[in-house]
């Protein structure tokens, strides 16, 4: 059944079910007010459910960027695969924090694990003592690592590039373009330098002049 109802002020008409009508202060409106009630508790949980789902599906792909920039970090130095047309550019210094990249190396067991460069024997080679362990591994291809960069505010030292040799602090790392900025620790100068082309320092800065 249908009801036809005149709207006050604009005269408009309009049709509705009976069901849908109730008489004020009667049980039905009653029993209306606390249907409409539901359901907008009902949306409002839903909208949220589905803003949660949203803000998951951000951080999900914010991670999967970042796991991307790290691999293309590993492959663009190297890991199992060497160039043999290309030179090597030597970047190796003591007392850099440095990652195993290579997946080969020592049948695997140290893949992405961290260490130090003790010793540089060789343009391309150097000693090396794990983060973990402490073991110390001898004669280690550059090619078996790359770079490890700090957390903001922690020592650098720029390995290649223009700004090489350069000595101070991480100021901001953007993942998407791999570039860092670094605060020198003489002219406080900030400088843009590619993730790639530093790492972190951990050894005593006086060593460098500083």
């Amino acid at each position: 059944d249908v009801l036809v109802l005149k709207v006050l002020g604009s005269g408009d008409k309009v049709e509705v079910k009976v069901d849908d009508v109730a008489e004020l202060g009667s049980v039905e409106e009653d029993r209306c007010l606390r249907k409409l009630k539901d359901l907008k508790i009902r949306g409002r949980d839903e909208e949220k459910g589905s803003r949660s789902k949203r803000d998951e599906e951000k951080e999900s792909r914010s991670k999967r960027g970042r796991d991307e920039v790290e691999e293309r970090r590993v492959n663009s130095n190297g890991g199992d695969k060497e160039d043999k047309g290309k030179k090597q550019v030597s970047w190796l210094t003591s007392h850099i924090r440095v990652r195993v990249v290579s997946r080969s190396f020592k049948g695997g067991r140290y893949y992405l694990k961290k260490g130090e460069v003790l010793d540089v024997i060789g343009p391309t080679t150097c000693d090396i003592t794990m983060d973990e362990s402490r073991e110390i591994i001898q004669g280690v291809s550059q090619d078996m690592l790359e770079t490890a960069i700090p957390r903001r505010g922690g020592p650098v030292l720029v390995l290649s590039g223009k700004h090489k040799g350069a000595f101070g602090s991480l100021v901001e790392r953007d993942l998407d373009r791999e570039i860092g900025i670094v605060r020198d620790a003489d002219t406080h100068e900030m400088l843009s330098v590619k993730l790639e082309h530093m790492a972190e320092y951990i050894g005593d800065p006086s060593l460098l002049g500083h």
